[in-house]
């Protein structure tokens, strides 16, 4: 029965080659952009978990205050425009339970070396940046507490800046670029780390936070790290790091409206909620796509029901029943959709491997996204063909015969 009605069908989608054509593309289209989507978020969360996990233990991450329940960017709509203090800085690096800070400003602007430029982000950080942050040195040296005190013009370039600026090859270290009118000495290069969502984390500068704050005129920091030391609670290290930035409120502001302190794990947690929420979105806009196929379908169908009038009129009067003629309509339309959700998978996950080729990250596919993505298509398909085939099955057979 199953195999009589596979070939049915396919008997008339070669049959109705173009509007065949056109219910698969549809399909095809909406299953490749549900594959594309949710498994380039689902790397993107690897990704960016991955970097997280590598700050490692015993680290207190203190940023402006973000209203975690307002989304992934704590309801404000830059992270850019909140900053903390240079006090709060220094009174953190005060605490006994701390063993090191270290601060991070960021800056967009332009790079040059010679007649090559690019734009980039200019990052401020302290010496023990890289070691929280889990940065290796390709080349050269990394940043010093001398640099920060002499507020030195140096420069440890992301290996994206690096390529940019030094697309031609030759001697990086020791040679000079130009930020914001100034001449920087490169004394490093960092190892590089990869992209994480579309950001890429290697088209970064890292200067002296001093430096950094002397040159743009800002008082402060976007955020801190503080490792505390070994033995020191959590707990203990989180309530001391908050007592202390207490102290610097001012009449009528309140803690937990003014800073916000938390731990890798939370951090981890926050991201993958965000990345969580982004990919129920991504699911419900890629499954417009099928719905729109789907109409597509029941286009279609609905076309060929009229074109095959006499067809079913005939078939019905020669003793085919109801049940038979919509179990091949269906049949058709599931097909065209399986077609459709086979050829989207593969499009979905070549388009995985050449972002993936892009970004530099090694391509994955869940088998699950791909099942899921099948089934979905399958499922279009055979519901939106559902109505074409009970009309078909409901004509009269003696009033379709009397209009040939």
């Amino acid at each position: 029965m199953i195999a009589h009605l596979f070939s049915g069908a396919l008997r008339q989608i070669s049959r109705f080659k173009l509007q065949s054509a056109l219910a698969i593309i549809g399909v095809t289209i909406g299953v490749a952009n549900i594959i594309l989507l949710i498994s380039i978020t689902d790397l993107g969360r690897r990704q960016a978990t991955g970097l997280i996990d590598e700050f490692g233990a015993n680290l207190l991450i203190i940023t402006p205050f973000l209203d975690v329940s307002k989304g992934p960017l704590g309801g404000h709509s830059s992270l850019l425009s909140q900053h903390i203090p240079d006090r709060a800085r220094v009174a953190v690096e005060s605490v006994p339970e701390i063993e090191s800070v270290s601060g991070a400003l960021l800056m967009p602007s332009h790079a040059a070396h010679g007649e090559v430029s690019c734009y980039t982000t200019m990052q401020g950080v302290s010496p023990s940046f890289n070691i929280m942050r889990g940065y290796e040195i390709e080349n050269g040296r990394w940043l010093t507490d001398t640099d920060i005190d002499q507020k030195a013009r140096v420069a440890v370039l992301g290996d994206t800046v690096v390529r940019k600026l030094y697309s031609e090859g030759g001697e990086v270290l020791g040679t000079t670029v130009e930020i914001k009118d100034e001449e920087f000495l490169v004394i490093g290069t960092m190892e590089f780390k990869g992209r994480v969502g579309f950001e890429d984390v290697d088209n970064r500068i890292m200067l002296p936070l001093s430096t950094v704050q002397e040159i743009y005129g800002f008082n402060g920091v976007h955020g801190m790290f503080a490792r505390y030391r070994e033995g020191v609670a959590e707990a203990a290290a989180i309530a001391a790091v908050e007592a202390q930035l207490e102290s610097l409120l001012v009449e009528g502001e309140q803690l937990d409206e003014t800073f916000s302190v938390f731990t890798i794990k939370e951090a981890r947690k926050m991201m993958g909620e965000a990345l969580s929420l982004f990919r129920t979105v991504l699911w419900g806009i890629s499954s417009i796509a099928l719905i729109v196929a789907g109409l597509g379908i029941m286009n279609v169908m609905l076309i060929r029901v009229m074109q095959r009038r006499s067809e079913i009129g005939i078939r019905l009067a020669v003793g085919a029943t109801p049940r038979g003629i919509a179990l091949h309509f269906i049949a058709e339309s599931a097909v065209q959709a399986l077609a459709g959700a086979l050829l989207g998978t593969g499009l979905g996950i070549a388009g995985v491997h050449i972002y993936c080729r892009y970004a530099e990250w090694s391509p994955y596919v869940s088998p699950w996204t791909i099942v899921i993505s099948v089934l979905f298509g399958l499922v279009t398909g055979i519901v939106f063909g559902w109505y074409p085939a009970i009309k078909a099955a409901r004509e009269d057979p003696v009033e379709v015969l009397r209009q040939v």
